[in-house]
């Protein structure tokens, strides 16, 4: 008896030790999943996710990723919307995005759902998912709930060639049909660029896209602080896809207690920075070596993305990616940084001030350059050379300046340290908030309100003045009685 129980003790331990292991594997291979995502290589990612999804046809997370996935690279489009189907009826508001055990599906699983039901011409779906989303989306960017609509003005107008397979019957049979190599048919590309054309929709684009695909040579190694990529990888023109990352900044990189912010531009157009790095787990920005003006990013599935720059034109940003390619980073790409645009009060015009009255913050900045469509190559070598680079949009003009200081002179001091250092036409600007004004008004500006401090000061010791010598007559007329 006391062998059994030995025998069924030990047993039990193995069988828990090889589960933990399974579990472990299963959930290391979901984070390899998602940075592949992150890199825009999902053509990686696929078989990961689709490995996931036979081991586990219950995890709606895993069922999302694919889905998505495989809209992103335009195949297996019927079976996409299958999967996204199944996730949808697991989308919970309390998704999170960041764990990898999370097994509940995300709100943007109706978006790629949107798509994938216009892609096969389903256009009473893809109006009633959109419905949907507006009821469950958390409004965290709105840019989302547009393209959902484009997606929808466009479903049926020109049909897309998916797999020869017939459609399935439910998403549980994925898992059968996913284990099946049946051919697929070569799928048909500018999908949209055909509706657009056929309703003379030249001037409306459905996402902006950058033009470069990772290859699928990468290998995953895992240090001990988390994971990374690292591997050759080569880069081809591929066609316009239709769908593009949404990040959100991070407030203190620098601090484990993550929080996020929602930032503003003031441009209708995309902003493009160029990638060096993503990850599970946030690093320290200082740890990326030869480049400085890294900037941390969260996108929608959780993963942690390191930018270099904030800029208007896609050619300034292939330019930065050669440069930050030199420095060391060959896996670096472009990715368009900037969110939904809201309406907002108009505070100028032909970049003056509509109110001409300058109030708040005013400081003084060391400007390095500024250029439009075409960034000089020593100023693309500045973004490696000095921290801190701000970039002042101002119209179709990026302005690159450094430095924030309260006090024209220290500027000053800033300035010829900028010009030691081989930028020679480097001098001081001032600003009120992110509005451009000039010297002469700053200064005055700033003098004035001292000037309003001193006199604020000076009537504040002036009543005190007044009260302790009212209290002196008190006390003198008091020792008279």
């Amino acid at each position: 008896m006391m062998r059994f129980v030995l025998i069924f003790s030990f047993l039990s331990l193995f069988s828990t030790q090889v589960f933990a292991q399974l579990e472990e594997e299963y959930y290391d291979i979901f984070r390899q999943a998602k940075l592949h995502i992150a890199n825009h290589d999902e053509a990686s990612a696929i078989p990961l996710l689709e490995d996931l999804w036979k081991r586990d046809h219950k995890n709606a997370n895993v069922a999302y990723h694919l889905g998505a996935s495989y809209i992103k690279q335009e195949q297996k489009i019927k079976q996409a919307v299958k999967l996204l189907e199944y996730a949808k009826e697991n989308f919970s508001p309390y998704y999170n995005r960041a764990a990898v055990t999370e097994r509940r599906a995300s709100e943007y699983t109706y978006y790629y759902l949107i798509i994938g039901y216009s892609l096969t011409g389903k256009c009473d779906q893809t109006v009633e998912t959109l419905n949907e989303f507006y009821t469950v989306f958390s409004y965290e960017d709105e840019w989302f709930l547009v393209e959902g609509q484009k997606w929808h003005r466009i479903c049926g107008k020109k049909q897309f060639k998916d797999e020869q397979e017939d459609m399935l019957a439910d998403a549980d049979s994925v898992i059968a049909e996913a284990q099946e190599s049946a051919e697929e048919a070569p799928v048909e590309k500018d999908v949209i660029d055909g509706a657009k054309e056929e309703n003379n929709e030249d001037d409306e684009e459905i996402a902006p896209l950058a033009d470069y695909k990772l290859s699928t040579e990468a290998k995953l190694l895992k240090p001990s602080s988390g994971w990374s990529r690292q591997g050759n990888y080569t880069r081809t023109k591929t066609p316009e896809k239709q769908y593009r990352d949404r990040l959100t900044p991070i407030t203190d990189p620098e601090s484990r207690g993550i929080q996020t912010k929602r930032v503003n531009y003031t441009t209708t157009h995309s902003l493009y920075g160029v990638q060096v790095g993503a990850y599970i787990d946030p690093k320290f920005t200082r740890d990326f070596d030869g480049i400085k003006n890294v900037e941390v990013y969260m996108d929608q599935n959780g993963v942690f993305r390191y930018v270099v720059g904030r800029l208007i034109y896609p050619q300034q940003a292939a330019k930065l990616l050669e440069f930050v390619k030199e420095a060391g980073y060959k896996d670096a790409f472009i990715v368009d940084i900037n969110g939904a645009t809201y309406q907002e009060e108009v505070v100028t015009l032909d970049n003056i001030p509509i109110k001409k009255d300058i109030r708040g913050k005013v400081d003084f900045r060391v400007q390095i350059g500024a250029f439009r469509d075409t960034i000089p190559d020593e100023l693309v070598r500045t973004y490696l050379r000095i921290d801190r680079i701000r970039e002042n949009i101002q119209g179709d003009l990026t302005v690159l300046t450094v430095g924030s200081y309260g006090s024209y002179d220290i500027a000053k001091r800033y300035c010829e340290h900028i010009k030691e250092i081989g930028l020679p036409d480097a001098f001081v600007v001032s600003y009120n908030y992110e509005t451009k004004i000039s010297v002469t008004e700053a200064k005055k500006y700033i003098d004035d309100k001292k000037s309003l401090r001193v006199e604020e000061q000076e009537k504040n010791i002036d009543k005190l003045e007044k009260l302790k010598d009212k209290e002196d007559k008190k006390k003198e007329k008091k020792d008279k009685l």
